[in-house]
This record gives C-alpha cells, sequence and structure tokens, in this order.
C-alpha cells in the first residue's frame, strides 16, 4: 500500500509539474521566454498551498496510507489532517469510516447510524470500511453485524470478529444457505482474517467467502473444525496460494484437523504460530518433520505451556528434538515458554 501511494503521488506530481512547465514565461532580463520559471514558481510563490502542488487523488491516497499503517482509527486521523486546511478537509471527507472497531451494542448503533448519514450510503447503499474490527458485549452475541457486514463486505481488506465466551448461544454469522445464492465471493477483497471463538460452521463458512487469490493473512482464536479426520472434498479441495501466515490460538485435541487442514490449504506458507502444552512437544515435532508441512515455511512460531513451577529450555530432553528439527531445516526459531506468572522467549 505505502510503495502504490509513493509510485501515485510520483506520477501524478510529476504530470502536474509538466502542465505547469508548459506554461513558459518571458525572462525579464534576456526578453526569452524561459521553460522552468512557472515550475520554479510553485515552490518560490508566497504562501503557496500545498495542494497546488498535490492534487485531491494524491492527498486521498496519503491520507488512506495514514490510517491504515496507525493504531487510532480512521476519523481521529481525518480530524487531524483536516485541520491543515480547507482542501486537505475536503479531500478527507468521507474518509473517517476506513477503518473502524466497535465493542458494544451501543457503538454499532452510533455507527450504522452515522453510515445512514453519508452520501456514499446515500447514493448506492454502501460504505467504503476497509478495517473492520468488532467485539461482542459482555456474555452477548454481535449486534447487527450482518447488517454491517452487507454495507462494506466489498471494500474490506482486513476483518477482525471476536466473541468473549462460546459457551452461550449464538447467531452464526454467514450461513451456508446464504453463501449458496450469492453468485461471486462475499469479501472479494479481504486480505487479513482473525476470528475468534467462532463455530466450525461459521469457520467454513467465511473460508469458503474468501476469495482466494486475495487472502494473505489468517489468525483463529479458540476456532477449529469437527473433531472428525475426514474433511468433505468441498474443503480440501481449497487453495490458498498467497496465505503466507496462519496463527492458531487455543489449545485443540491432538485429532482435531484443524492444523493439517490449514497447512494443506495454503501452499506457499511461511509462518505458521500455533499452541500447545508441554505434553504435546512429541507431536508437534512429528507433525512439523511430516511432508503435510508446505515447503515453503520459514518462521514455525510456538507457545509452549508449562506448568507453574515448571521448567523448559532448549536444552530439556522435550525440547531437543524440536530445536534440533528447526535447524536441520533452517528455519527461523521462536519459541515462547509461558506460564500463569510470566515468558520467556528463545529465538
Amino acid at each position: 500500500m505505502l510503495a502504490r501511494a509513493r509510485d501515485k503521488i510520483r506520477e501524478l506530481t510529476v504530470r502536474k509539474a509538466a502542465n505547469f512547465g508548459s506554461r513558459t514565461t518571458k525572462d525579464t532580463k534576456s526578453g526569452f521566454k524561459n521553460p522552468h520559471s512557472s515550475f520554479e514558481s510553485l515552490f518560490k510563490g508566497p504562501s503557496r498551498p500545498l495542494n497546488d502542488v498535490l492534487p485531491v487523488e494524491v492527498l486521498i491516497e496519503i491520507f488512506t496510507v495514514l490510517i491504515l499503517n496507525t493504531w487510532e482509527k480512521s476519523h481521529k486521523v481525518i480530524m487531524g489532517v483536516s485541520l491543515v486546511c480547507r482542501s486537505w478537509r475536503e479531500a478527507g471527507r468521507g474518509m473517517e469510516l476506513i477503518r473502524v472497531g466497535t465493542w458494544s451494542s451501543k457503538q454499532m448503533d452510533a455507527l450504522l447510524g452515522h453510515i445512514h448519514t453519508t452520501a456514499l450510503f446515500q447514493e448506492r447503499n454502501r460504505v467504503n470500511i476497509q478495517n473492520l474490527s468488532v467485539q461482542t458485549d459482555y456474555q452477548k452475541d454481535f449486534h447487527r453485524l450482518p447488517e454491517l457486514l452487507t454495507l462494506c463486505r466489498t471494500s474490506l481488506r482486513q476483518l477482525q470478529l471476536g466473541r468473549f465466551f462460546t459457551n452461550i448461544q449464538v447467531a452464526e454469522l454467514l450461513p451456508d444457505a446464504i453463501m449458496e445464492t450469492r453468485d461471486s465471493t462475499y469479501f472479494p477483497n479481504l486480505t487479513s482474517l482473525i476470528l475468534s471463538k467462532f463455530t466450525p460452521r461459521e469457520l467454513i463458512s467465511f473460508i469458503k467467502s474468501v476469495d482466494p487469490s486475495n487472502l494473505e493473512h489468517l489468525k483463529l482464536g479458540d476456532t477449529f473444525l469437527w473433531y472428525d479426520n475426514i474433511l468433505p472434498e468441498e474443503l480440501t479441495a481449497l487453495r490458498f496460494p498467497h496465505l503466507k501466515e496462519i496463527a492458531v490460538e487455543g489449545y485443540s485435541k491432538p485429532d482435531n484437523p484443524t492444523i493439517g487442514w490449514l497447512c494443506q490449504i495454503a501452499p506457499n506458507l511461511e509462518m505458521l504460530e500455533l499452541s500447545i502444552v508441554r505434553d504435546r512437544l512429541p507431536v508437534l515435532t512429528e507433525f512439523l518433520a511430516s511432508d503435510r508441512i508446505p515447503k515453503a515455511l520459514q518462521r514455525p512460531r510456538v507457545w509452549v505451556k508449562i506448568d507453574k513451577y515448571d521448567h523448559l529450555d532448549p536444552e530439556c530432553p522435550d525440547m531437543v528434538p524440536l530445536v534440533k528439527l528447526i535447524k536441520e531445516r533452517g528455519w527461523k526459531m521462536w519459541i515462547c515458554v509461558h506460564m500463569s506468572c510470566g515468558s520467556w522467549v528463545y529465538e
């Protein structure tokens, strides 16, 4: 995104400079036309506003990069740049919703209420949200989220959804019946997907709703498939060629097929992050040494949970086979041993 913005700035600035440069003026000393004086006047003229050099489309590119590369919500970023001048305020109009997040039902109601007042919604019944993060209320399920996803599904690039609990009755998002009625993928431009405490059915629905050629990052928190070693062909046949980072938080049973399935659908996977307990280190080492791991893997990241008064380091018998495998494969080692009172990393 940053490189694309730089290229756009360079292209449009040069184009505008060329337009100014074509307006030749007469040199006051020699009486001949000077092809450079009008271009130099861009920067030497008194109180020349910046928008005379950067067109609106370039400012929009800059603001978008600024929003997507900070932790601040987009409305705060746009509020700051709008104070610079009237032209910046006009360029930032409608960009306050590029990156948004809600953590309560009241915030969701306020967000949708604001969306209904925007020009884009009134003209096209949609909203340009590119980065969306939604968390549920305490012991409650998602509030009006399907309504919001319908409005921004085509513009979304990054989506993060999380529940507090999985033991409450939930209204599943993106049921298969809805997905089968659509002619194209529900999220055609999504590159990053983060789900926490979702049901197996929801996980499959979201995976099937993404364009396989765009997804690059997937993170699952306490979200697994069913405990069944036999998966239908429609799942095993999926391939995501650009999916290079997968992180799975939470502890599943040894016979759960989720990790193996994710490695299968991401043939060019470079980073795999897993969480295990100490007793499962041999099982993990065997899995990483098998042919089920993509050959492109470079950075396995392992979180190992131990008891409060336990100890684990690379010289311990439980850890030695894993460390040896990482060195033999030429992978970058990152192992975090953690307990209730702290953690430490071996690199």
